[in-house]
This record gives C-alpha cells, structure tokens and sequence, in this order.
C-alpha cells in the first residue's frame, strides 16, 4: 500500500505539472494572438492640387468625360474611338475636353483643356486611366489611407 500512495503523490506532481504548463502555453499564444491583430482606420484622402477629398464614407467612385464642341454642343467623350474624336477635331478645330472623377455627389475635376489633336486627348485619357486605377488600388486597400495624385 506504501507503493501505491508514492506512485498517486507522483501522478499528482505530473498532472500538475502539466496544467501549469499548458496554461503557459495557453497564454503565450493568446498575448501573441492579440498584440499581432491590427485595427485598420477607413479614413482615406485623395490630395490632388492642393484640394483634399475624403473618401470615408464614398460608395460609389464614377468618372466622367466630355466634350465641348465651338458651337457649344457638350458631347460624351466617355468610350469614344480615335475616329470620333478625331472626326470632333476636324470639324470643330479643337474641342475642350474636361475629365473628372465622381465620388457619390462631390466631383473631382482631374483636368479640363482644349485640345486640337488626337495625340494630346490620348496623352490625356492616359493619365485620367492611371488616375482612376491608382483611386480604385486606394479605396480597395486595407493599408493604403492616403494617395497623392499628379
């Protein structure tokens, strides 16, 4: 009987044991766990001329561009080919194109001038689709608050 009451002190020393040293475990893990979840903040800007849009609470990013011909006549440059705009060109001399950025109801003019030919619109339209990539990379990041735009 002596035997078995030294052998149940040593199973209680061992269980003991093992629960101090499983809640160890336990806590180191969960103190690892928490200090490395990140809280991102979803208050995002867009600086472009010294004008700072927030974009917070935006839903819908949109874009738009036009064209306004020398009679006045505003037409929609949005999808249009070489030949259309070139065919505005020719018959209107130069046409003033303006290409802007919708953010629900606040809109960001990105560039308005006239333009006499189809390599300065394309140079344009270029830039103005760099623009819009750079904005949708922006609201689509977690990390990314703030976008400087040229």
């Amino acid at each position: 009987m002596f035997k078995a009451s030294i052998h149940s002190i040593a199973q209680r020393r061992l269980g003991r044991t093992l629960v101090l040293v499983t809640s160890i475990i336990t806590m180191l893990l969960l103190a690892g766990c928490i200090s490395s979840s990140k809280v991102y903040n979803n208050d995002k800007t867009v600086v472009y001329r010294d004008s700072i849009y927030n974009m917070a609470n935006v839903k819908q990013v949109g874009s738009s561009i036009s064209g306004k011909l020398a009679d006045g006549t505003i037409v929609d440059l949005k999808g249009a080919d070489k030949k259309k705009v070139t065919n505005y060109i020719k018959q209107n001399g130069e046409i003033y194109v303006k290409m802007s950025f919708t953010m629900d109801t606040q809109e960001m003019l990105y560039r308005a001038k006239e333009v006499d030919g189809y390599s300065d619109y394309n140079r344009m339209k270029k830039d103005f689709e760099k623009a819009g990539k750079q904005i949708a990379d922006l609201m689509g990041s977690k990390k990314k608050r703030q976008l400087k735009l040229k």
